[in-house]
């Protein structure tokens, strides 16, 4: 079994994403987290990878406002910003888990 593939994932509040892993470990992210590390174009550099978006600019406060899932690898969040052009795959939200850190 793919220990990146997630069993569960739920909205606990609209400020946390919960996700329970395949191999039993479970991750809490808040709004302001995963926006702070949101992959898409707009946020990271394409070419040189490098981060566009200030992550200190997020306000703690945030939440998300819809959570959908992408295919069978990935989901995607709409911010309370309006931001809602980051895909985010299980393999970078685990790698990415911030108690992992």
């Amino acid at each position: 079994m793919n220990p990146f593939q997630p069993l569960v994932i739920r909205r606990s509040d609209p400020a946390k994403l919960e996700i329970e892993w395949a191999d039993g470990h479970r991750t809490s992210y808040t709004a302001a987290q995963l926006r702070g590390v949101c992959p898409c174009a707009g946020c990271v550099n394409e070419v040189t990878g490098k981060r566009m978006h200030d992550p200190s600019s997020v306000s703690p406060d945030l939440t998300q406002a819809d959570v959908r899932m992408v295919g069978n690898y990935a989901i995607a969040l709409r911010f309370s910003d309006g931001h809602d052009t980051g895909i985010f795959p299980y393999r970078f939200l685990r790698d990415h888990d911030p108690q992992l850190a």
